[in-house]
């Protein structure tokens, strides 16, 4: 499959924490490079062996923003956030509510002729869902804790640009898988590689802690995505769309294997960007490099707009150059 067509399936597939979508398209995918399988936390792996007895894991989370079903009163949805999602955005937005079936709803909108203040925006305990149901009808389909996703199709824009509800962090997962598939392009990779697609990083980090501690590497590369450039946004704080990968430079990640990334780069003319996280990263690099005694971590991010929304975008040559990035850095890595 062509990297941009898995990015728009991975994008549109169902992947709130505990949906199971994304990852059966990533088996599929990863299936014929190595041994799969699915941990207690929602994950997915790839074992890929290699001529080197050396292990390099490749983690990009595949859990995406959501909501899960709190109540329903008289056919109206009352919700909860399942991970960081932007309330400013979810009034008017069209939503998909996995029950026993899938049921199609829209969040309610108090017209502003009837609201004192129109610039309020309502806590997400105060929104609720219309599906056109009954009280009754609804009990029927919908259950309590049901997960509940954006109702958006990932679509291309001019030039390279792709729009969708969960780039953050289905880009990533495109990536790494795109990374192991040039890996073993000449048939056997330089080392072992574990792809991971990590659950719960929406929910704490959670998945990524518990796959390393599984698979222990000797070495890791996480994919995600950063804030991409914007009107209003300090520049030092994002990366520019379609200029490359953006490579952390961060007191938590190894300095060796940011310089080696960086070195690639400059030696191969590749467009790359530089990201400086003074502390921790907010990714799952923060937990890797702390699971078990150590795993020395790199950080490779993906510029992103709008994210946390229904219409996040990112440049398919970043997603490419990150992909090249991480397989050209394993073949170095290991000689």
């Amino acid at each position: 499959m062509e990297l941009k067509e898995l990015l728009i399936k991975l994008a549109d597939a169902d992947g709130v924490s505990g949906l199971d979508g994304a990852l059966d398209i990533a088996e599929k995918e990863l299936s014929p490079l190595g041994k799969i399988s699915r941990d207690n936390m929602g994950g997915l792996a790839a074992e890929i062996k290699g001529k080197k007895d050396y292990t390099i894991l490749l983690d990009a989370h595949i859990d995406e923003i959501g909501m899960m079903v709190t109540a329903i009163d008289d056919g109206f949805i009352r919700v909860a956030k399942c991970g960081g999602v932007d309330v400013r955005t979810l009034i008017s937005q069209e939503v998909i509510i996995h029950g026993k079936e899938n049921v199609f709803g829209v969040f309610c909108s108090i017209p502003p002729h009837l609201k004192k203040d129109s610039n309020e925006i309502p806590d997400i305990d105060e929104m609720a869902i219309d599906t056109g149901l009954s009280k009754d009808e609804a009990e029927k389909i919908i259950s309590i804790g049901d997960r509940i996703s954006f109702r958006q199709k990932a679509v291309s824009l001019i030039g390279d640009r792709v729009t969708g509800k969960s780039l953050d962090n289905r880009a990533g997962c495109a990536a790494v898988i795109e990374a192991a598939k040039l890996l073993c392009a000449d048939g056997e990779a330089p080392c072992n590689i574990i792809v991971s697609l990590s659950a719960q990083e929406e929910l704490g980090l959670r998945g990524a802690r518990t796959a390393t501690f599984n698979h222990f590497p000797n070495e890791a590369i996480v994919v995600d995505v950063s804030f991409g450039a914007f009107q209003g946004i300090p520049s030092q704080k994002t990366g520019k769309l379609s200029k490359g990968p953006m490579i952390c430079i961060s007191p938590i990640t190894d300095r060796y294997m940011t310089n080696c990334l960086i070195d690639i780069c400059e030696d191969q003319n590749m467009p790359y960007q530089r990201e400086v996280c003074g502390s921790s990263t907010g990714t799952n690099a923060d937990i890797i490099s702390v699971t078990k005694s150590g795993v020395r971590t790199a950080l490779v991010s993906i510029p992103l707009l709008n994210m946390h929304t229904a219409a996040e975008t990112i440049s398919m040559s970043d997603v490419e150059g990150t992909a090249k990035l991480i397989a050209d850095y394993v073949r170095k890595a290991v000689k």
